[in-house]
């Protein structure tokens, strides 16, 4: 089972559950089996904060609502972000092929960057670029979504505080000449709006029994330009949250995204840049894809 967060024309907003190609309004499914809502389906972070009481009462509800053709048509409903995160966090050359095409050490701490809650938007919705920007990439990354107050963790401990795990597109503006040094410029770069989609849906940490086996796939137009295993990282999932937790703090819902590989546009001869049009489909192997649209303001 997997889980989304879902809109309607109404706007009324639910927690779904995507089994197969399936999907069920478990918010419905919970009216109907016990006659009233139940406020941790009204969202996904709702649903995380209720820990395996809340995912065990999903996945009932879910087989419960298919047995009885609760399926909801494809076009009734949208995909929104699994979350809006009030941290949104980033690693830089997190995957050793990438840094090795580099001609970079690997990074003795992980190297951190801040997207914005803005950036986060759901399947179909459309990347919108300023027209202050010219160049755009896509960097297909793992995002960690945390399901319960990290603060202090150790790694060891570290993925009992991980919500589940979703595809994320670490959409950036980039620079031609590259500069040596983006600390400055990193926050241009990458915080945007609407330059960190994810979705459209979120596997639960507890059906993902080591977050280093996951193949992440990319494809511009249909073609594919990125596909890599996560046992490549630099610095594990586990190390990324005991780092980050030893200064910030962090709750349910809020988000990392744990770097690229190879494959990028910039780094391909001559650099190839997404355009307007282009439609970018990020992608943990065995789950939907997060497909949205480049669009480029007009003014």
């Amino acid at each position: 089972m997997q889980l989304a967060n879902i809109s309607y024309q109404s706007g009324i907003c639910h927690v779904a559950s995507h089994m197969g190609d399936k999907v069920v309004d478990l918010q419905a499914a919970e009216i109907v089996a016990a006659g009233k809502p139940d406020p941790m389906f009204d969202n996904l972070v709702s649903l995380l904060k209720a820990g395996e009481h809340g995912l065990d009462r999903a996945e009932m509800l879910s087989r419960e609502a298919l047995s009885a053709g609760m399926v909801l048509d494809a076009e009734k409903f949208t995909f929104l972000a699994p979350t809006i995160p009030r941290v949104f966090l980033g690693l830089g050359y997190n995957y050793k092929q990438l840094t090795t095409h580099e001609g970079l050490p690997f990074n003795k701490h992980p190297e951190l960057f801040a997207k914005m809650p803005g950036c986060a938007v759901g399947h179909e919705h459309p990347i919108r670029v300023p027209h202050s920007i010219d160049k755009i990439d896509y960097e297909a990354e793992l995002g960690v979504v945390i399901g319960r107050i990290a603060r202090r963790v150790k790694a060891k401990d570290a993925l009992s505080y991980v919500g589940g795990y979703t595809a994320v597109n670490d959409v950036t503006a980039k620079i031609i000449p590259r500069p040596p040094e983006s600390g400055s410029i990193i926050i241009q770069l990458k915080a945007a709006d609407t330059f960190g989609p994810m979705g459209p849906t979120l596997i639960p940490a507890r059906d993902v029994p080591d977050p280093q086996r996951l193949t992440i796939l990319c494809r511009v137009n249909g073609v594919e330009k990125q596909r890599f295993s996560t046992d490549d990282m630099v610095h594990t999932v586990a190390e990324v949250i005991e780092y980050i937790t030893a200064r910030i703090t962090l709750n349910p819902g809020d988000v990392i995204t744990t770097g690229t590989s190879i494959g990028i546009g910039i780094i391909k001869k001559p650099p190839e840049f997404l355009r307007e049009g282009d439609v970018v489909e990020v992608q943990i192997e065995g789950c939907p894809p997060l497909r949205n649209r480049v669009e480029w303001e007009k003014v």
